[in-house]
């Protein structure tokens, strides 16, 4: 698949990886010293502050760092919660791939080579021996905590900031808050084991039409052993909820499918 399609591919191993390592972005300490609060109460903070709605439409600007490669990009994002997500990437105006991603399988039309690829997300599962999970990709595009398990975090403050984190079966996951709005801005998980890693920011919090607050800069990174690493900027605008939309992903005949 061309280079458009790889963009998407790290998304979906981003939400299916759920593991990091060090932040490559520092946090830097700002504004008056925060107080102490409960591990309890940090976590209900989290919970307010996710964003939940039954439709999303958004415009964005992606630039993509390959191991070798560079790409820019603009992107048409729709979903509808627990269903569908899509998006149709662009490049100087001309589509180069068109990406459905349902509860179970995703697809991707390759406009360039005109190929288009079908797999279930069980297939990323066998690949990577990680468990495929709708809900996280959906979670990655509100700009919503990725838990790792039921197990209660534990918390402490850290740079001026809240950091809970936890630790199950090798993975360490954290989750970093910021002092006075209690916003999400860093999820970073460690695979101890694997030496696989995911991390990302969030920036530019602003309040949609229904009050709830919207991360509108995401920043991501995988990168791990034996897998090239990828750094994604995304820049999002024109964000729309709970309009629905019409989503058209019709595969042209004369298209070859690839695995």
């Amino acid at each position: 698949m061309n280079r458009f399609s790889k963009i998407f591919l790290t998304l979906i191993f981003a939400s299916l990886l759920i593991m990091s390592c060090k932040s490559k972005k520092k946090i830097i300490p700002t504004g008056e010293p925060i107080p102490e609060k409960s591990t309890n109460f940090l976590q209900k903070a989290l919970g307010k502050n996710e964003v939940d709605v039954e439709w999303l439409s958004a415009k964005a600007k992606i630039t993509y760092r390959g191991e070798n490669e560079r790409l820019k990009a603009t992107a048409i994002i729709r979903m509808r919660k627990d269903s569908v997500l899509f998006f149709v990437v662009k490049k100087a105006g001309i589509e180069g791939a068109r990406v459905q991603i349902t509860t179970d399988s995703i697809y991707i039309i390759d406009r360039q080579r005109k190929e288009y690829l079908i797999k279930g997300l069980d297939f990323f599962e066998g690949k990577y021996n990680l468990p495929a999970n709708f809900e996280a990709i959906q979670n990655i595009v509100l700009g919503n905590v990725l838990y790792l398990s039921n197990i209660k975090p534990e918390s402490e403050i850290k740079d001026n900031q809240y950091r809970l984190f936890v630790e199950k079966d090798n993975v360490r996951a954290e989750y970093w808050m910021e002092g006075g709005t209690h916003f999400l801005k860093q999820m970073t998980f460690t695979d101890v084991r694997n030496d696989r890693t995911f991390n990302m920011t969030f920036e530019d919090h602003q309040q949609l039409e229904d009050q709830q607050y919207f991360s509108y800069i995401r920043n991501l990174n995988v990168s791990g052993k034996n897998m090239d690493e990828a750094d994604m900027k995304i820049k999002l605008s024109k964000v729309e909820i709970n309009i629905p939309k019409s989503i058209k992903f019709d595969i042209p005949k004369r298209y070859k499918r690839v695995d």
